[in-house]
């Protein structure tokens, strides 16, 4: 070999050498030398095939001073041309140590293979114990402890050991444990942040767990923290039978596993806090969402621009539609009846005063009545909006009706206590006068119509005196049960004779059986007179239609009765007035009949009210409670012979309701 060729060679850092065709080394630098010294033992099959006349690269895991070291060999073959003595070489080979590169393509499968173990289906318990199983198991392990912080302790989360019946006493000691920081082999890695290597437990006197790991036959041990760089998140504590050594390559790699686990712990730990904190606002937002839903009262949240961001069910059930089509809908556009529109005016009103507002609202249609107040309030979003609550106020109001009634009948009843002598008998004495002077006045076309006028006023009279003393006397009512479509059958009888005088034509759709528990004359003079009323309303040839059935009311029934003419209808401003005493629009009538109606419907526990129909004609309705005898299933019975039904002269037009 020439001085130059030696000195090429022993420029060269990595191990070269020459080998002749007897495998012989003939020639090599000194970083081959130092390999040799140190064990180095290239593997036939490398001699074999670069000898063959192939140029081969191959990595070969090569053991030195007990260490592991991976080496890229690399042997390229000599062609021989005969002319020298270097012709006697027959290949050159050079080893590279490529131990640290492969250290860290093999750390990227590990963390990537841990990485697929963190699954989202499992616990974050058996996860971990997947992955000390496939540590221990790569990496040659005996146990492994997983310990994770809690509450500025750790706690042992995940445990692996071979199987082993002298493991358990060790593994049963170890789940016993809590480490504070700086406290046993874990504690002193958290606190460190630094690998914990303990050669032997034998030799140390402060391990709580010296004598069942002996006993399990564990030597040495390591503990390293698990953090991702900002926290540390637990420690990854190991155990193997064997006292094994710990340098810095292998300290190396522990931490890249620490990190990488510190990661994945960590990743997962937010995950589930996020998980948790999202089931925290989904279940309080369903707590907030029944305890919304189960108030009473109609609450409705909008904007100042009317639009609904929410509403409970309550105020769902008032709209009459679904949460879908109501949220994000404008207020106004509900409903034209009310309290929609009142609901929208008063949004408008905290708009501009960005104070709270309050009103009435009324719908006649079916005589409700609410309170209305709207607050104004700050969203967390930053914009503003009006809380409004409804409370339903239509039996406040019907019980004030009632008793601004119960004091009118009293004052009423005294008024005609007090001048029912004095009147009655002027009448009557009238009407006897009228009879004697007639026969004494010479007959004349004149003086006939002139008689006849005034025996109509006297009986005008006679009647609205005989009005009010039914009206302002007291009632008694005789309450029994019956079936409430026999009287209203009755009652359609005795009206007929009148209907067919008058040309119109009476219609009935009634269920059967209609149980109630009445006064059945009363209640003969209520249908008796709303009959009459509407065929008094009704052209000629129209049909007075009257229907009654048994409607569910919550956990009750109740029976509704209707009666419908094709007549004008009520003009809309006299409905809250058709109820009260002397409120009347017929020529000769004395505004008491529907008074009375509603007298007898409210001492049935019921309501009466008026209202349009939407082509034509008056309708009034008239709701009563049903009755069922308790403990008896089917019909009850009832005499129809104890009807005695009254004539009643009806003679208003339209109604409010009465509960």
């Amino acid at each position: 070999m020439t001085p130059l060729l030696r000195a090429a060679l022993a420029a060269v850092h990595d191990p070269v050498w020459l080998v002749g065709r007897d495998r012989a080394v003939l020639e090599s630098n000194a970083s081959y030398r130092a390999l040799v010294a140190r064990g180095l033992q290239i593997p036939d099959d490398v001699y074999r095939r670069v000898l063959s006349g192939r140029t081969v690269d191959a990595d070969a895991l090569l053991t030195l001073d007990g260490i592991e070291r991976v080496y890229s060999i690399s042997g390229v073959p000599v062609v021989n041309d005969g002319e020298s003595a270097e012709n006697d070489v027959a290949a050159v080979f050079s080893a590279r140590d490529v131990t640290d590169t492969t250290r860290g393509a093999r750390e990227g499968l590990f963390e990537l293979a841990v990485t697929r173990l963190f699954t989202p289906d499992k616990p974050l318990t058996e996860t971990l114990l997947d992955v000390l199983e496939f540590f221990c198991e790569s990496e040659e392990w005996d146990s492994a402890v997983i310990w994770l912080i809690e509450n500025e302790m750790l706690v042992p989360a995940a445990t692996w050991m071979r199987p082993d019946p002298a493991a358990q006493k060790f593994r049963e000691r170890t789940l016993e444990l809590r480490f504070p920081r700086g406290h046993g082999i874990p504690g002193r890695a958290w606190a460190s942040g630094e690998i914990i290597w303990v050669p032997d437990l034998y030799e140390e006197t402060n391990v709580l767990r010296a004598e069942v790991a002996a006993h399990a036959g564990l030597h040495c041990a390591v503990a390293m923290p698990l953090h991702d760089g900002a926290r540390t998140a637990g420690v990854l504590e190991l155990f193997t039978h064997a006292v094994r050594p710990i340098n810095d390559s292998r300290k190396h790699a522990l931490r890249a596993v620490g990190a990488s686990l510190g990661r994945l712990i960590d990743r997962r730990r937010a995950e589930e806090e996020r998980k948790e904190l999202l089931a925290i606002i989904e279940r309080k937002g369903a707590e907030w969402a029944t305890t919304f839903d189960s108030i009473e009262m109609p609450i409705v949240i909008a904007g100042f621009d009317g639009t609904i961001a929410r509403l409970n069910l309550a105020a769902r059930d008032l709209a009459g539609a679904d949460f879908r089509q109501l949220v994000g809908a404008r207020i106004e556009s509900i409903s034209p009846l009310e309290p929609w529109p009142t609901l929208a005016q008063l949004v408008e009103a905290v708009a501009d005063s960005r104070t709270g507002c309050s009103g009435e609202s009324h719908r006649a249609e079916e005589d409700r009545s609410w309170e209305v107040s709207a607050s104004w309030t700050d969203a967390p979003d930053g914009v503003p909006r009006a809380i409004i609550v409804l409370r339903e106020t239509t039996m406040l109001r019907r019980l004030q009706d009632s008793v601004r009634r119960g004091e009118q009948l009293a004052a009423l009843g005294e008024l005609v206590a007090g001048v029912a002598h004095e009147v009655r008998n002027p009448l009557f004495g009238l009407g006897m006068t009228l009879d004697l002077l007639q026969p004494l006045v010479p007959p004349a076309p004149d003086t006939e119509e002139l008689f006849d006028t005034l025996r109509k006023w006297v009986d005008r009279l006679n009647r609205l005196m005989e009005n009010l003393l039914e009206y302002g006397k007291t009632w008694t009512i005789d309450l029994r049960e019956g079936q409430l479509d026999q009287v209203i059958d009755m009652a359609i009888d005795e009206s007929a004779a009148f209907a067919a005088a008058n040309g119109v034509i009476i219609d009935r759709d009634i269920e059967s059986p209609l149980p109630l528990l009445m006064d059945a004359n009363r209640l003969a003079r209520v249908f008796s007179n709303l009959i009459t009323n509407a065929v008094q309303h009704s052209p000629e040839r129209a049909h007075v239609t009257v229907r009654a059935r048994l409607i569910p009311d919550g956990d009750r029934e109740i029976i509704e009765c209707t009666v419908q003419d094709q007549g004008p209808g009520f003009r809309p401003a006299d409905l809250p007035r058709i109820f009260q005493p002397f409120f009347t629009r017929r020529r000769g009538g004395t505004g008491l009949g529907l008074s009375i109606v509603q007298r007898i419907v409210d001492e049935h526990g019921g309501t009466v009210a008026a209202s349009n129909a939407a082509d034509s004609g008056a309708i009034i309705t008239v709701r009563i409670p049903a009755y069922r005898r308790p403990g008896v299933a089917g019909e009850t019975e009832w005499n129809q012979s104890s009807v005695q039904p009254e004539a009643v002269t009806n003679e208003s037009s339209s109604s409010t309701t009465k509960s």
